[in-house]
């Protein structure tokens, strides 16, 4: 009998670690916009770095690609200083290799803000892998739309890659 409680409480403290973050929200101001894809939060008094899961923005340092300092500043015009909830990644571990915190980023009305910046064409859905893919479906969806209208990252064909963004293509078309 002892073994069988002893093994019982062993699969349950196991099963409790393998979870804890499934599901994992809180609550947040938005302190900082590194770029259309990256914010920092305030968490329980500690400054936080936010990798936002399945999209990609262009990027605006080291080389500035097209359209990135539009994402950047969607960004801060949506979210800086504003309370919202972050969803962690379904990860046991909810970080990249840069030791960032992978989350979806929800607005105080609902809106999951992937979502919003995607339909803007300032960003192309990426790097969509179990067990993150929770609103995949939902953000291709918004992709596809930006796509046929030609907003934005997708006005350039070629432009958007499934490894990024070719500058190349935009340079040539602006010649």
């Amino acid at each position: 009998m002892k073994k069988w409680f002893v093994l019982f409480v062993f699969i349950f403290l196991i099963h409790g670690c393998v979870q804890q973050n499934k599901g994992t929200t809180f609550v947040a101001t938005v302190q900082y916009v590194v770029d259309g894809d990256t914010v920092k939060v305030k968490k329980d008094g500690e400054m936080v770095t936010v990798r936002l899961l399945n999209i990609d923005t262009p990027e605006t340092y080291r080389e500035k690609q097209a359209y990135g300092e539009e994402a950047k500043q969607m960004a801060k015009d949506v979210l800086l200083h504003k309370k919202v909830t972050v969803e962690l990644s379904a990860k046991e571990q909810p970080y990249d290799r840069y030791g960032r915190l992978l989350a979806y980023i929800w607005l105080e009305d609902g809106t999951l803000y992937q979502e919003k910046i995607v339909q803007e064409g300032l960003a192309r859905v990426a790097y969509v892998f179990e067990p993150d893919t929770k609103y995949a479906k939902r953000l291709y969806k918004a992709q596809e739309e930006a796509k046929k209208a030609k907003k934005r990252i997708w006005s350039v064909d070629g432009y958007v890659t499934d490894e990024g963004f070719n500058m190349s293509v935009w340079l040539d078309q602006a010649s």
